[in-house]
């Protein structure tokens, strides 16, 4: 008999080693009336060796901004020795203790009820959703995490008996059943899952890897921003030097919050839409979530959020998709909102801490960011005299991440050294303690140059703290202010379903409160803005040609 290859002899017994995490999900049918159903998912967790106390698992039941928690029925555990007792360790994370010891195998059951929670503030929009006839959400709110240390084989199968016909299962790993191979257990609550009948674009397979899924009409037909969403995958891949385009994919769904925002995961993006929301105006988001296919790396939320909103428009605007004017246009949005900002010099790890306190903390990193890249770039292009740019920075790093290699902040800083010396070290160190970051005149290119104008700055008129939590009453209103104008009084209770963080991007917008007082409900509709600042604003350079503007 022939001798197997040494390779395969060791692939063969690491693969014989991992044990493998089986999961059955068995959704049943969707009420788009009342927006409910259930997800029942029967999990074998290998090799569970626990104490009185042990943590067998733990689902994500709740998101910040939620008005409640989800809820779970029919949760049980057994193993040989039979049905284990179960301890529920509440949280936004439900921890499921064991009762007694547990070793080997265990079987673990439980019933997850698919419904709307209502947001009563910004938060990721991740939680579990039912748009038509068909559930999405990320995986950690779907599926228990169990308590394994080890590497795992993941696999899901998916029981669509009692959906309607044509319902698929759709996920950032793909269509249908998962197979994962050996891994990190958690892996599966970094993904999206779509789970009904949906629509998609192209209609069967991928464009370039590239494909969007969505379960309801958004108000507007999606394909053509999908479409030219493709063509920007394609064009990123190559800028971020791939071998090959990796697979992405879009998933689509409403949101009565924060319409237009979107979260990244595993090889996807969840975006969404409601009031207000076009293809047109989806293009900005689109560009900046699939940046961070590439560059997002741990380094801070500095780097991470502050380059997709560098990158958002500039790689669409290289690559033909947008025109100077767009590209400037979210420049602006972003100056304005950050010089305009009252609390634009809280320092970066303050910003990170409040991040869900405050949506004028939580822009920071994003705003911020973006002007230090650019104003981070300018100074690597004089130094180098044109010859570099932030670009090599940023992609060398998306080559040591694809080599498994470690970034750090060190690294950075020494990358920043050698690019453009001590200066942009110092850059880095006021950015961070909440400097003004500036760029230069031509920082985001040879065709813009530098002006100012008089911008309203951001200001709903009453203490910020009055939108923030379930009870939401107007304290510390502000005597002269629009609210004020408009008829918002003090003790008013409030309610509102708009995204703060985009607001303050959009000086012209209104903001809309449903107001409560003596029993009566009505809304109030005013622009939340007060005093006119100085802010920095970029316009075009008429004495420089436009085939000069691609040229930074």
């Amino acid at each position: 008999m022939a001798s197997l290859p040494l390779a395969a002899l060791l692939a063969a017994a690491t693969a014989k080693a991992a044990p493998v995490l089986d999961i059955d999900a068995t959704p049943s049918a969707i009420d788009p009336a009342t927006g409910t159903g259930t997800l029942a998912v029967e999990m074998s967790i290998p090799a569970v060796d626990l104490p009185v106390g042990g943590k067998i698992a733990e689902l994500g039941l709740g998101m910040p901004g939620q008005a409640r928690m989800h809820r779970v029925s029919d949760l049980g555990a057994t193993d040989s020795a039979g049905a284990i007792p179960l301890q529920q360790k509440p949280g936004m994370r439900s921890e499921w203790l064991a009762g007694r010891a547990v070793s080997g195998p265990v079987k673990l059951r439980y019933t997850l009820h698919l419904e709307n929670i209502a947001m009563l503030q910004g938060g990721p929009p991740t939680a579990v959703r039912i748009d038509g006839r068909a559930f999405s959400g990320i995986g950690s709110v779907l599926f228990a995490e169990p308590a394994l240390a080890g590497a795992v084989e993941i696999r899901v199968r998916w029981h669509l008996q009692h959906m309607p016909r044509g319902a698929e299962a759709v996920t950032s790993f793909g269509d249908g059943d998962i197979t994962l191979p050996a891994g990190p257990a958690d892996r599966l609550g970094r993904a999206v899952y779509m789970v009904g009948p949906v629509w998609r674009e192209p209609a069967k397979g991928d464009i370039g890897g590239f494909s969007s899924v969505w379960a309801d009409d958004p108000g507007f037909d999606p394909r053509p921003v999908m479409r030219w969403t493709a063509t920007l995958h394609g064009w990123m891949s190559r800028f971020f030097g791939d071998e090959t385009a990796p697979p992405y994919r879009v998933f689509m769904r409403y949101n009565p919050m924060n319409a237009g925002g979107g979260a990244a995961l595993y090889n996807s993006f969840l975006i969404t839409y409601g009031k207000g929301v076009t293809g047109g105006s989806l293009r900005n988001i689109l560009g900046h979530e699939m940046t961070h296919t590439w560059t997002a790396n741990g380094l801070g939320k500095w780097y991470d959020e502050g380059n997709a909103v560098y990158y958002q428009a500039l790689l669409p605007w290289r690559a033909g998709l947008l025109s100077a004017d767009e590209y400037l246009a979210d420049v602006n949005e972003t100056a304005s909102r950050y010089y305009t900002n009252l609390l634009r010099t809280t320092p970066e790890e303050e910003a990170v801490r409040r991040f869900w306190e405050d949506t004028r903390v939580r822009v920071l990193p994003y705003d911020r960011g973006a002007m230090y890249f650019a104003a981070l770039n300018g100074m690597i292009r004089r130094a180098s005299g044109g010859q570099r740019s932030v670009d090599d920075l940023v992609l060398a790093l998306v080559r040591r991440a694809r080599d498994n290699e470690p970034i750090t902040e060190a690294l950075w800083l020494d990358m920043l050294r050698g690019a453009a010396g001590e200066p942009a070290v110092a850059l880095h160190k006021a950015m961070l303690a909440g400097e003004l970051v500036i760029p230069r005149s031509d920082d985001f290119g040879p065709c813009f140059r530098r002006t100012t104008k008089m911008i309203r700055r951001f200001d709903v008129g009453f203490d910020f703290a009055s939108l923030i939590g379930s009870d939401k009453v107007v304290r510390g209103l502000k005597p002269g202010s629009e609210a004020e104008k408009a008829g918002v009084r003090e003790g008013d209770r409030i309610s509102y379903g708009i995204a703060l963080d985009a607001l303050q991007g959009d000086a012209s917008r209104p903001f809309t409160v449903e107001v409560t007082r003596s029993g009566r409900s009505f809304p109030i509709t005013y622009l939340p803005r007060g005093e006119a600042v100085e802010a920095y604003q970029w316009e075009r350079d008429p004495a420089v040609p436009e085939t000069m503007c691609h040229s930074w």
